[in-house]
């Protein structure tokens, strides 16, 4: 069930930190209580659900999870603190955190939003998980409305609220507890999900290549392919030579670079049917490569 929860917030939430412009309300709904349900249940198990007729038990909303962190901050300090001269963020230390009573403004890392997860370089390592209460909760006052198809109070005065990217920040800054941790790999997958697909459509359009130009064209490319990729020089000894390509299996693959791993697997086009292989396809050949050189060995 955790695994659920941080695998839904992660979907929900790598798809708003690309957009969150476009009927995204729902979206952020489920990304929020997930997260939430995640973080309460592993620090206050058993308070992440609630009563309801009929002695059945459902987990908090989204709202009440928020005060009940909020809360938390008078009840158990050692967990939740309040971060100084923000009045409704708190930091949920948890049981992950070291045993040290350090008080908030000790680690001024720990108030810096960890929404740059996707900026390219690491963000510093918080002391706790960041919960921007006040954020969060403004954020449900512009989703509700919309989820449960009622007016909006600024709908009679003008344009309705929408979702802001400070609501998204906040979203994003949950991932840094333990029960998520997930936002990273999710947006691994669907980089590689999307390189995988635009494989699929480079090799359809050049096997539509190879027939319309037909076998004697195909040979007469072949042949002239030495010619044109410039391999190994002494400026740049480390140039691939011709590689085959995977779709006319002629010896005619040019490639601009390899991958990562320098397993020799380039990336560039083929000077016959034009299909071309992207550097993150070329990376995920490598990787199975890899995988095939450690299982032969063991």
């Amino acid at each position: 069930m955790a695994n659920r929860r941080a695998r839904t917030y992660a979907v929900c939430a790598v798809k708003l930190d690309e957009d969150h412009t476009d009927a995204a309300e729902g979206t952020f709904d489920a990304a929020l209580t997930n997260a939430l349900v995640a973080i309460v249940a592993k620090e206050w198990d058993g308070e992440e659900k609630k009563g309801g007729r009929k002695g059945k038990t459902f987990t908090k909303p989204a709202s009440e999870l928020l005060e009940l962190i909020r809360q938390k901050a008078h009840e158990t300090p050692e967990v939740v603190k309040r971060v100084l001269d923000e009045p409704d963020v708190f930091l949920v230390r948890g049981s992950h955190a070291e045993e040290r009573d350090l008080a908030v403004e000790e680690h001024p890392a720990a108030e810096a939003s960890v929404a740059g997860t996707f900026s390219g370089s690491p963000a510093p390592k918080p002391y706790g998980t960041r919960v921007d209460v006040g954020t969060l909760l403004d954020a449900l006052k512009v989703t509700q409305p919309v989820r449960h198809a009622r007016e909006d109070k600024d709908e009679t005065e003008g344009e309705p609220r929408a979702l802001e990217r400070r609501h998204v920040e906040a979203l994003l800054a949950l991932d840094a507890h333990p029960s998520l941790v997930a936002l990273a790999m999710e947006q691994e997958n669907r980089y590689e999900n999307s390189a995988q697909q635009q494989d699929a459509r480079e090799r359809e359009q050049a096997s539509q290549t190879l027939q319309r130009i037909g076998e004697e064209e195909a040979d007469r490319r072949a042949a002239a392919a030495a010619d044109l990729h410039s391999g190994p020089t002494p400026d740049d000894p480390g140039a691939l030579e011709l590689q085959e390509c995977p779709v006319c299996w002629h010896e005619a693959f040019s490639p601009d670079g390899q991958d990562e791993l320098c397993m020799q697997v380039g990336h560039g086009e083929c000077l016959v049917c034009h299909y071309r292989r992207s550097p993150a396809i070329a990376n995920a050949l490598a990787r199975e490569r890899e995988w095939e050189r450690g299982w032969a060995r063991d």
